[in-house]
């Protein structure tokens, strides 16, 4: 479980239940005594009586009279198990259609109180109250709402216990005011928020927060010591709600999009003529089929509003990831997560479900027969759907499904008549997941699985026509939660033409056609592939010590990147992994971490992969500072992805560095610094990189952001081309130098909770210059000088830039190389103007702006590469985006 110590650090759970908040009502402002108070486990509900409380924040409404305080609270930082230095209180009622609860947080310096104006869902260093409920009381899901003093709200979803999704958003209220003597907030949470079982009275799981920002101390009332594991598990009980009908759970979005584009104009081109116009509309639909499963679906969605991704340059054989941004997809998606294999670092991203496969980037490419074809920049979703929830039984159901059309692109010849090529198949896709809760949820097993169907027209035969996956899971925790034992095992199937399933064959993850390997076999006549995954783990999840060990595996044909992500393939991985905490401060120290890791990895002929490990730590100090850092020791391996297909080629040792520290969070100017390095034995390749970052509070609804990086590498086997020449299978490198700066500039102007400015910009600049050229001689050679023939002076044949390689020695070169030199560049921005009009309908303004620049410039200069980025061609787009938010 992660340390909680540093909240507004950002990451996944310490951010979640940094807002777990404080509810509060009280007459009296005193200061805890100095004991220790009772610990209770229950907390009461009274219905609203006469009427429900106005949420004005100041609950002096004469509902709350009669509920009774829960105040009870105990430091987790600084001072576990302390009393807190400032009074809080809650009281919780309930009407037939909400959820009530009022918070005091009494302050003996009220002026002090931190309350920061940003948009809905943004960290700030504020004072915070929040409030969870595990309305399933499953013990391992909640529904997480908070609120800063000046009304900003955030709301998340925990899952697994411990693990947050940020992306939820609910419809509900809260009032705040502020006084001499502190500040109060009221949430009104509608029951058609939550989920929850039809039963007479309910029972539901519950936790309260309050975070001081000048303080940095965090307070609950059902405290989760820092030597346990889980949260969820560890909440309170509310009780005394009775009477309620679940609701019936409708909400609609419509929304219209209209959208204006401005590009470079390309003379004759009918399809780049300057400007393109574009209107929409779809709408969204939220649906309660039961009291447990919610029905959500899209229509025609629009995903205008989403930030660009970052600009990379990759030299690998592997795809890059990006996350999911769009949120119908990123909402609720706990359900639908299932890593391939955890524990050997690699699995945190490599999934069945990766949902940005739906709606990507065409496939396909339109033949232009000598005149112009239309580009499309991406697939059309006529439909998607999720159907998921949890029973009071204890089955967790998700289903889901989506449908996208056929794309086709326009094509005027050369003779000026019109045809359209299909570039991107009409597809449907599904994910179900079903998973049933043993022991309250200290057991679960589960299982899940994966289709993707393309219908596919002849010439996009290269495309696999289907893909499927089957997987199952179980996680054990026994002898009160401090170990645990896990397990999946994953099965893939892929189907299509022979050209399709042999490209599958050939491609990165796997390489069957590798010349020494002797344990595939390429067959070109295949028609469709198998494979499977598996992991199992057993760890120790409470106290100071903490391990575990365990492997994963995944055979040479496992696929799942029609719907899924995922790298590799054809490799077994055995991890162990230690780590010893120090919780409580010390003379220097408010916390410290210590892990160890070590790792082995074979491929499925037996050829040992890599061996390594590392040791690394982060800290905090008494004043808040804090920082982190590693080093890690790789040796000798086996590369069989660095030939593209080749012989499997020996790696040198390896030795990486990294580190970083960040400043106070609660400063209004704070900021951070990691750097990284490395260094290859035997090849002299090097690599070292800095990234600042700095944030800065201007005013208390202004805050901007500055993260400058720069990397530099020197990598002398940098693969190039495989080519045959004199009856010989040619793998090319060349050493390479790389030096890549980046700038990202963030900007927040919040105006009022609901109505605020976004900006974001990056330019970005990457240059490589090949300073020499060489090609395997003896993959597996001892020495790395040994591995390859470097090609002197007398066979590099440069003309212009352009490389050509003679091998015979005889003038003429006998393959091209072309000129790998590069600098590419790139800009992206865009500006988000957001108001909430109504609770849960919003108006968008959005302007993206892009930029993009390549040439051979083989040195790096900032100066005139700055020149060229802002003098390439630039694409403008304009978006007016309205949604209504109906609840009949």
């Amino acid at each position: 479980m992660s340390d909680f110590s540093q909240p507004l650090r950002g990451t996944a759970l310490a951010a979640a239940l940094l807002l777990l908040a404080t509810s509060g009502v009280a007459q009296q402002p005193s200061v805890r005594a100095s004991s220790v108070p009772a610990a209770t486990t229950v907390a009461q509900a009274v219905r609203a009586l006469p009427d429900a409380p106005d949420l004005d924040g100041r609950l002096d409404d004469r509902a709350w009279q009669t509920a009774p305080v829960i105040d009870d609270f105990l430091q987790r930082n600084p001072d576990e198990g302390e009393p807190p230095t400032e009074r809080t209180e809650v009281k919780v009622l309930y009407t037939d259609a909400a959820l009530y609860i009022g918070v005091r947080a009494w302050d003996s310096d009220a002026d002090r109180i931190a309350a920061k104006l940003t948009r809905r869902d943004e960290e700030s260093p504020s004072d915070w109250i929040g409030v969870m409920i595990d309305s399933y009381r499953d013990r391992r899901t909640a529904f997480g709402f908070m609120v800063n003093p000046v009304g900003v709200k955030r709301d998340i979803y925990l899952y697994d216990d411990t693990n947050e999704d940020d992306s939820w958003d609910a419809v509900w209220d809260v009032g705040t005011s502020r006084d001499a003597e502190g500040w109060s907030a009221e949430f009104r949470i509608p029951f058609s928020q939550l989920r929850f079982s039809n039963a007479e009275r309910l029972l539901f799981g519950f936790n309260v927060y309050r975070f001081i920002n000048r303080k940095n101390e965090e307070l609950y009332w059902k405290l989760v010591r820092k030597t346990e594991s889980g949260a969820v598990s560890r909440f309170g009980d509310l009780e005394g709600i009775q009477g309620i009908t679940p609701p019936r759970r409708l909400e609609i979005q419509p929304y219209s999009v209209l959208t204006q584009g401005f590009q470079p104009e390309e003379a004759g081109n009918p399809f780049r003529t300057g400007s393109n116009r574009h209107a929409s509309m779809g709408a969204d639909l939220k649906y309660g089929v039961t009291s447990n499963l919610t029905l959500d679906a899209t229509f025609n969605p629009d995903f205008g509003q989403v930030e660009a991704d970052p600009a990379v340059v990759n030299l690998s054989a592997f795809e890059t990831f990006f996350p999911e941004k769009r949120p119908f997809f990123n909402e609720g998606l706990d359900i639908f997560r299932f890593s391939i294999t955890q524990g050997d670092g690699n699995g945190a991203s490599e999934s069945l479900f990766y949902t940005r496969r739906i709606g990507r980037a065409p496939q396909g490419r339109a033949d232009a027969r000598g005149g112009y074809a239309d580009e499309i920049q991406q697939t059309t979703i006529l439909g998607a759907a999720k159907l998921s929830g949890k029973t009071q039984s204890g089955w967790t159901v998700g289903l889901a499904a989506a449908l996208t059309a056929e794309e086709e692109a326009e094509v005027i010849d050369a003779a000026g008549s019109r045809t359209f090529d299909v570039v991107e198949p009409r597809s449907t896709y599904f994910v179900g997941r079903l998973a049933k809760d043993l022991r309250n949820g200290h057991t679960q097993v589960g299982v899940f699985g994966t289709a993707a169907r393309r219908f596919l027209p002849e010439n996009l035969d290269f495309l696999r026509s289907g893909a499927f996956t089957l997987g199952a899971n179980f996680s054990h925790r026994f002898a009160n939660d401090r170990y645990s034992v896990d397990g999946r095992i994953v099965g893939s199937h892929v189907e299509g033409s022979a050209e399709a399933i042999e490209l599958t064959q050939r491609s990165s993850a796997r390489y069957y056609q590798r010349p020494d390997n002797d344990y595939r076999e390429l067959d070109p006549t295949r028609t469709s592939l198998d494979g499977f995954a598996a992991q199992a783990s057993f760890n120790k999840r409470t106290g100071n010590w903490r391990w575990a060990t365990g492997f994963n595996t995944r055979s040479p044909g496992f696929e799942v990147n029609d719907l899924g992500f995922q790298r590799d393939a054809d490799r077994t991985i055995q991890w162990a992994w230690l780590n010893r905490r120090w919780v409580t401060p010390g003379k220097v120290f408010r916390r410290f971490n210590l892990n160890f890791n070590q790792w082995t990895a074979w491929s499925y002929g037996w050829d040992r992969l890599g061996v390594g490990g590392n040791v690394n730590a982060n800290f905090s100090l008494l004043n808040y500072w804090g920082g982190y850092f590693g080093f890690n020791r790789e040796f000798n391996g086996l590369s069989t992805r660095a030939t593209r297909g080749g012989p499997a080629l020996r790696t040198p040792a390896s030795t990486h560095f990294w580190g970083g520290f960040w400043s106070d969070d609660r400063k209004a100017i704070r900021g951070s610094m990691s750097f990284w390095g490395g260094t290859e034995d035997e090849s002299g390749g090097w690599n070292v990189g800095l990234s600042p970052d700095l944030i800065w509070q201007a005013a208390g609804n202004l805050d901007l952001t500055i993260s400058p990086m720069f990397r530099r590498q020197f990598d002398p086997w940098q693969y190039l081309r495989t080519v045959n020449v004199l009856d010989e299978e040619r793998y090319t490198f060349g050493e390479l130098n790389q030096t890549t700066v980046s700038m990202t500039f963030r900007g927040n102007m919040t105006f009022t909770p609901e109505l605020s400015l976004q900006l974001y910009m990056e330019p970005f600049m990457s240059t490589g210059k090949y300073e020499a050229y060489k090609q395997v001689a003896a993959p597996r050679a001892g020495s790395f000088d040994d591995r390859f023939n470097v090609f002197d002076d007398a066979q590099v044949i440069n003309q212009d830039g352009d490389i050509s390689i003679d091998l015979d020695r005889d003038g003429t070169g006998d393959f091209e190389l072309g000129n790998p030199d590069f600098t590419f560049l790139s800009f992206r921005s865009n500006a988000v103007l957001r108001w909430e009009y109504m609770p849960g309908s919003t108006l968008f303004f959005v302007w993206q702006h892009g930029r993009t620049g390549f040439n051979n410039n083989r040195d790096f200069r900032l100066g005139r590469s700055i020149d060229d980025l802002f003098s390439a061609d630039a694409t403008n787009t304009f978006v007016v985006k309205v949604n209504y938010w109906l609840s009949p």
